[in-house]
């Protein structure tokens, strides 16, 4: 799976995950973008231990 697959894949998911915690559509955009931005620079050490999806949310929740 290429980074663009994962980003179209997954944004949506990682938009609502944190929407769900900040109630606050611009901060879930922002996080959002912070969070491909962040798994592109780092997903050579993407280890495939656990799902895309979590391993973004985790970003997400981190940068959060």
């Amino acid at each position: 799976m290429d980074f663009e697959e994962i980003y179209n894949r997954f944004f949506k998911d990682v938009y609502l995950f944190i929407f769900a915690m900040s109630k606050d559509p611009d901060v879930a955009e922002e996080i959002t973008q912070e969070t491909f931005f962040k798994a592109l620079k780092e997903i050579k050490h993407f280890k495939g231990s656990c799902s895309v999806k979590s391993w973004l949310c985790q970003i997400a929740k981190n940068l959060y």
